[in-house]
C-alpha cells in the first residue's frame, strides 16, 4: 500500500487531517490511563486521559496493494446484508439478524472454528459533532481518540467471564478479537474510520494500556501516542457492503498483532453529505478444532452498555 509522510499537501492517494492521540505526559509514568462510563463521586475526575493533538496523513487504501489482516491488521470485506436502513434502528433485530450476518461472514472469511460477537454499537452523528453542546449526545458518536478496544489479558479475562469453568478449554487453542465496522448508508466520506498498518506501529513505546470503567465492570484497552513513522489509512466512498474487519487482539504472535483506529475529520468529504451513521461489533474468533464449544454462561451485552 503506497503511503505518505506528514507534512506533505493532500493528493490523490492521501487526505491531511488532524487526529488525536494519548499525551506523552509524566503522568501516565505513575499513573494508568482511565475513563469512567458514569458520573464520580466526589472529587474524582471523569478521566485523567490527556490528549495530543497531530496533523496525520490518511492514505486511501484503494490504491495499491490491498491490505491484509495477517499483515496489516485489517482489510476490506464484502459482506451483504439483508438489513434494511431501518432495521438499525431495532436492538433485537440488529442481534437476531445482524450479528447473524457477522458471524457467519467472519467463518467464512477467516476460517475460524466459531464466532461470538460480544457487542455492538450504532453511531449516528450529531450534526453539531465534534463541538460540544454542553450535554451528553442522544446518540454514540464517532470515536476520535486512537485506540485499541482490548489487550491480550483483557481477551484472556473476557473468555473466563464468559464460558466461566470451561473457558480453559477455549483458551487452549489460538483466538482473535475482531472488529466489524460498516457505514449504514453510503458512499461513506463523513468521519469516516482511519486504521494504522500495525507493521507501522511500536508496541513497545508508543502503545500504553487504559482502563475502561464501568459501574459493575472493568475493561482493558490499549491508548495509542503519536508517531511520525505510524502509517494510517481509510476507505473512501465507503460502501454498505463494504466492511472493514481488524484485530484488536491476537492470542499468539503476530507480525500485525492489532489496529488502532480512530475516525477523523475528512476535509474531502461533501458539505451537503449526510452526517455518518454506523455499526461496529466486536467479535471473538476461535481456531481450536473442538468437538463442541461450550455455552456462553456471562453475557457480555450486560457488561458493556456502549463502547469507544
Amino acid at each position: 500500500m503506497p503511503t505518505r509522510t506528514e507534512g506533505s499537501h493532500d493528493g490523490e492517494d492521501f487526505v491531511e487531517a488532524s487526529m488525536h492521540f494519548l499525551a506523552r505526559d509524566k503522568l501516565f509514568e505513575v499513573e494508568k490511563p482511565y475513563s469512567l462510563r458514569f458520573p464520580p463521586e466526589g472529587d474524582l475526575p471523569q478521566s485523567n486521559i490527556k490528549r495530543e493533538k497531530f496533523r496525520v496523513a490518511v492514505n486511501d487504501m484503494r490504491k495499491g496493494e490491498p491490505p491484509k489482516l495477517d499483515e496489516n491488521g485489517f482489510q476490506i470485506t464484502n459482506m451483504e446484508s439483508t438489513m434494511q436502513y431501518s432495521d438499525f434502528d431495532d436492538d433485537e433485530r440488529i442481534k437476531s439478524v445482524y450479528l447473524a450476518e457477522v458471524e457467519a461472514s467472519l467463518l467464512k472469511v477467516l476460517g475460524g472454528k466459531h464466532v461470538h460477537v460480544m457487542d455492538f454499537a450504532v453511531r449516528r452523528r450529531a450534526s453539531q459533532f465534534p463541538i460540544s453542546t454542553g450535554k451528553e449526545f442522544e446518540t454514540l458518536q464517532p470515536a476520535a481518540l486512537a485506540h485499541v478496544d482490548f489487550t491480550v489479558r483483557e481477551g484472556e479475562r473476557l473468555i473466563e467471564v464468559m464460558y466461566g469453568e470451561r473457558a480453559v478449554e477455549v483458551l487452549k487453542g489460538h483466538w482473535q478479537i475482531i472488529n466489524v465496522w460498516r457505514p449504514l448508508r453510503g458512499p461513506l466520506n463523513d468521519w469516516p474510520l482511519a486504521l494504522c498498518d500495525a507493521q507501522s506501529v511500536d508496541f513497545r513505546n508508543d502503545i500504553m494500556a487504559g482502563d475502561i470503567v464501568y459501574e459493575n465492570f472493568v475493561t482493558e484497552n490499549l491508548q495509542v501516542m503519536h508517531n511520525p513513522d505510524q502509517k494510517w489509512f481509510y476507505l473512501p466512498d465507503q460502501t454498505t457492503s463494504e466492511v472493514l474487519i481488524f484485530k484488536s487482539a491476537d492470542s499468539e504472535h503476530s507480525d500485525a498483532p492489532a489496529s488502532p483506529h480512530a475516525a477523523f475529520y475528512n476535509p474531502r468529504a461533501a458539505r451537503d453529505e449526510l452526517p455518518r451513521e454506523s455499526i461496529d461489533c466486536r467479535a471473538f474468533v476461535f481456531y481450536a478444532d473442538l468437538p463442541e464449544y461450550p455455552p456462553v454462561v456471562e453475557d457480555i451485552f450486560q457488561l458493556f452498555q456502549t463502547h469507544l
